[in-house]
């Protein structure tokens, strides 16, 4: 079983705290016609979502603006400028758990798209069809094909890489570049989580502690703390069972399918693949996986840092895929 620890932000999150007035997750969506605006620098696609503007350190993320893509609707908030950079989370995770430091420090750099993944936060579901993460990367591609970005870059961090890896792979010519974190290459080359570390990630008993302490490794207190203060600066968005139960058989179903795997020594664009030594939830080691089915990828792994590697070293990670993107 392969497990994306970004259930561990929505398990700290989606219950507790405050919460944006995100549409209902398991809402099946249409789309009813052509988003307004067109997708040029000066007018952004889709229609804003009332009292999404963020205020104080988040306000320059401005609102949340919805479009149809895929049979559902997709929520997105842009910023910075620079080429475009499309950041995909991982399991369960809503766009509000990406810190301000990280996104102001690649906002300089990059015009960044952040969005939610079907059914969490401003984006909806369609139930009549199961999650996977062939889905899912459909729906990124929709994504960027709707706000007329031409060959971004993507940034996607543990289910989010591994839907990075299936846009490369399934997907060639959407995308310039790619970096991942923390992602596994699907199929049964994957090295996978421990069993203890699965249990304590599923175990309703588990504390919002204990899931901090499985992202952060025990030196990185000081992260760790840095980390629950920006959490706190953004409103974290809903998610719900039902989600959290289509999503979790997309993490299964992408670690028993060889899809991905299969096509990733056809991927020709430059590939970034990071992770920390310490990553006890997508263990190190599938990033020499992933190096083997792409055998021009650059692999940086972060020495000391755990599965949040990006959070506990935020400046080193900004500059570093602002250098890849050069």
């Amino acid at each position: 079983m392969l497990v994306a620890v970004t259930v561990t932000a929505a398990a700290c999150g989606s219950t507790s705290g405050p919460v944006s007035p995100g549409p209902t997750a398991t809402q099946t969506e249409t789309p009813t016609g052509s988003p307004t605006g067109s997708p040029t620098r000066g007018a952004l696609p889709g229609t804003t979502v009332p009292g999404t503007q963020l205020t104080g350190a988040g306000a320059f993320e401005g609102p949340v603006r919805q479009v149809p893509v895929n049979g559902i609707k997709i929520g997105y908030r842009q910023f910075g400028t620079g080429p475009d950079l499309v950041m995909v989370l991982g399991y369960t995770a809503a766009m509000s758990l990406w810190t301000v430091d990280l996104l102001s420090g690649l906002a300089r750099h990059f015009r960044v798209t952040i969005f939610d993944n079907r059914g969490v936060g401003y984006t909806t579901d369609n139930l009549s069809q199961p999650i996977t993460v062939p889905l899912m990367a459909q729906d990124t591609v929709g994504l960027i094909q709707v706000l007329g970005q031409r060959s971004p870059i993507l940034l996607g961090w543990s289910m989010g890489g591994e839907i990075g890896l299936t846009v490369a792979a399934l997907h060639p010519g959407v995308l310039a570049k790619l970096v991942t974190s923390g992602a596994n290459p699907g199929s049964s080359q994957s090295v996978q989580t421990s069993p203890e570390v699965i249990h304590e990630l599923s175990d309703p008993a588990t504390t919002p502690e204990q899931l901090l302490d499985l992202l952060f490794p025990p030196t990185a207190e000081a992260a760790k703390a840095r980390f629950s203060q920006q959490y706190l600066l953004v409103p974290q968005e809903k998610v719900s069972a039902l989600t959290i139960k289509r999503q979790g058989a997309a993490v299964t179903g992408f670690a028993e399918d060889s899809g991905t795997w299969n096509a990733l020594p056809g991927v020709a664009i430059p590939v970034l693949v990071t992770n920390g030594t310490e990553d006890v939830i997508v263990p190190p080691a599938n990033a020499a996986v992933i190096k083997r089915g792409i055998k021009d990828a650059r692999v940086e792994l972060f020495a000391g840092a755990g599965h949040a590697m990006f959070f506990q070293d935020t400046d080193r990670f900004v500059a570093l895929v602002a250098g890849f993107s050069g």
